[in-house]
């Protein structure tokens, strides 16, 4: 379920959530709800992380291809509240400063996936 929230910059950005896992087993499917959802975007995509449970690199090079394509199109992808396991991914390949995750709090560091 999508919902619409306001950024940090007052714009306006889609809000979907996702989880439990993001892996190679649910790329394809995820990667397939994005290309639906992306012509219709209006602004911002903010992806909700709080929920993963199970994160691999199939789900790190899904979050590279999104915020290209909207980079793009002259939006923005926000990581909402990544869980451990996100946050321990982004690192472990040197992206937690790149993708720029907004984490609540910091959690417990995870072990690399």
């Amino acid at each position: 379920m999508t919902s619409m929230s306001e950024t940090q910059d007052g714009s306006t950005a889609l809000v979907w959530p996702l989880g439990p896992e993001l892996t190679i087993a649910q790329a394809s499917e995820v990667h397939q709800k994005l290309l639906e959802l992306l012509p219709a975007l209006q602004g911002d995509l903010s992806l909700q992380l709080a929920a993963i449970s199970e994160f691999d690199s199939a789900g790190i090079q899904l979050l590279l291809s999104v915020r290209r394509t909207l980079q793009l199109r002259g939006a923005r992808l926000q990581l909402l509240e990544p869980s451990a396991v996100v946050l321990a991914g982004l690192r472990c390949y040197g992206l937690d400063a790149d993708l720029e995750p907004q984490a609540a709090a910091i959690e417990e560091e995870a072990p690399c996936p």
